[in-house]
């Protein structure tokens, strides 16, 4: 009997352990659906591509950009969402951490756990160049879309439904 409870109790420690490493590689994190976008810039045809939760730029075959591999990619928009003629790329992403290697002076530890973010770009010779960069999202998106080409809709998890523009400095809730 006692052999019996050992080996459950190993298997249970295992089964634990297992899990754990698993989270923390983010293999239970939402997985973006594979595709590719074609976008023209001045000067630049580009493709956009999503697949395994990466995002890559490419021209003519090319690869011009790539999302870090610490972030996860569930999905990407592209707009011009601070209406000043030009195009970004938004990013819906998750990452380990709160905040990146800036924190604000208040925060004395960033978190190590996974947590979702918006990242906008803007195009600097066919490759983003980060505009703005959320921090944690809180409620999280479930789904994202654009609304008027200039606004971003947001429902989160249960179902409430957002919409955000671009205010002086980062999106702020219209709705």
């Amino acid at each position: 009997m006692r052999r019996l409870v050992a080996r459950l109790l190993y298997a249970a420690m295992m089964i634990g352990l297992s899990l754990t490493l698993l989270w923390y590689r983010g293999v239970f994190l939402p997985s973006g659906q594979s595709r590719s976008d074609a976008l023209t810039l001045p000067g630049h045809n580009l493709m956009l591509t999503l697949q395994q939760n990466r995002f890559s730029v490419e021209e003519e075959g090319m690869q011009l950009w790539q999302s870090d591999t610490g972030l996860h990619v569930q999905d990407f928009l592209t707009c011009d969402l601070d209406r000043d003629g030009e195009t970004e790329l938004l990013l819906l992403t998750w990452r380990r951490g709160n905040y990146g290697p800036s924190k604000p002076f208040w925060v004395s530890r960033n978190d190590t756990g996974w947590s979702q973010h918006i990242f906008i770009y803007n195009w600097q010779n066919g490759t983003p160049v980060p505009q703005w960069m959320s921090s944690r999202l809180r409620p999280e998106v479930a789904r994202w879309a654009l609304h008027d080409k200039d606004q971003l809709f947001i429902v989160t998890p249960d179902g409430t439904e957002t919409l955000w523009q671009w205010g002086y400095w980062g999106l702020e809730r219209i709705a």
